[in-house]
């Protein structure tokens, strides 16, 4: 959920950097609109990267936990 949550973020960050890029050429800029952008964009990849660490952490020696026989670790259940 954070993971899609961080990809929308710097989605519409960008969206925003470049309806900056489009007004600046016009000569309408706005600065609120770089640092909405630049901010959104930036909260998004510190939530994107920090999901993604979570996940490769917890898939760290799935496959060698599997060949053990100690699966019930690699559910994420309790013993």
């Amino acid at each position: 959920m954070l993971f899609r949550l961080g990809s929308a973020l710097i989605l519409i960050g960008l969206i925003a950097l470049v309806v900056f890029a489009l007004t600046l050429s016009v000569g309408q800029a706005d600065l609120r609109v770089l640092l909405a952008g630049a901010g959104l964009a930036i909260l998004g990849l510190l939530i994107h990267r920090s999901v993604r660490r979570d996940r490769l952490r917890a898939g760290r020696f799935r496959t060698l936990r599997r060949i053990l026989g100690d699966s019930a670790r690699d559910d994420g259940s309790s013993e």
